[in-house]
């Protein structure tokens, strides 16, 4: 039922957007969507200006933790806005740290758009005082080179100066690796939770994350985790043998004592007899 809501919500927000006469046909329209290649990597010396308008290359946004990327319109009035506020919000009730586990990376998809714009919009969604949220800027040409890295499809309105553009958060490795894309307005906190802790390789989540990620798995049709019996069942087989190994290490300890205990108890007996006799 949620996906359902996010998918109509998503289709309103595209009505709204055109107007009755639209500049973007329908075949533009059909065009707009996201996919992602396999083994997708970002280019890591694609530059990023930051929000004081110095550029770094991607890798150094990056950073040592997995990341969440948007791709938003910083002068949009339908949907970007509410994508980046979901996002965020999963994010922040994940249970976990943003600047530890995780980064928020928003970059804009207007080469025209400025870093008033950014910090605009920044402001309206989440607040100025996350330090651990980036919104960056670039040019066409790295725009364009970002987007083929995510098969990320968008359409471009000349008249009316608006992207039409799929909703979609990216989880990214710290080495630029793509992890997983998930659907924009459908994304919940335990969704993002185990997308980032996939990403992280073993550094960030919960032993009872690491062990539902054993138990789940990703449905790129859905963008969501769910359960897949063939992972339940290899994880139950594992576990059942684990736990046959150690109640037959059990025995086999226990037998051992076992023997011993009469070895000790039959010479015992043998050295009482002699000493009597004697």
């Amino acid at each position: 039922m949620i996906r359902l809501v996010a998918i109509a919500t998503f289709a309103v927000a595209v009505a709204a957007a055109l107007p009755v006469r639209a500049a973007v046909s329908q075949r533009d329209l059909a065009q707009v969507g996201v996919t992602t290649p396999p083994n997708a990597t970002l280019p890591l010396d694609l530059p990023l200006q930051g929000e004081n308008g110095l550029p770094k290359p991607l890798q150094a946004w990056l950073g040592t933790t997995p990341s969440v990327w948007v791709l938003a319109d910083y002068t949009c009035e339908t949907m970007c806005g509410p994508v980046i506020s979901i996002v965020s919000d999963a994010l922040a009730r994940s249970g976990l740290r943003s600047g530890t586990d995780f980064r928020l990376i928003v970059v804009g998809l207007d080469p025209k758009d400025t870093a008033v714009d950014a910090a605009r919009m920044k402001e309206a969604q989440i607040g100025p005082a996350e330090s651990s949220a980036y919104f960056l800027r670039a040019d066409s040409e790295t725009i364009g080179g970002l987007t083929k890295a995510l098969g990320f499809h968008s359409v471009y309105d000349r008249e009316h100066d608006q992207f039409a553009h799929p909703a979609a958060a990216f989880v990214i490795a710290p080495d630029g690796r793509v992890t997983r894309t998930l659907t924009g307005l459908a994304v919940d906190p335990p969704t993002i939770r185990l997308a980032i802790t996939e990403a992280g390789k073993g550094a960030v989540g919960s032993l009872a994350d690491h062990i539902r990620l054993l138990c789940y798995g990703y449905d790129p049709a859905r963008g969501t985790y769910s359960v897949a019996i063939g992972r339940v069942l290899a994880a139950t087989s594992v576990i059942t043998i684990a736990v046959l190994a150690l109640l037959i290490g059990l025995l086999l300890r226990y037998e051992r004592a076992a023997r011993l205990c009469r070895g000790d108890a039959h010479r015992s007996t043998g050295h009482s007899r002699r000493t009597t006799t004697d």
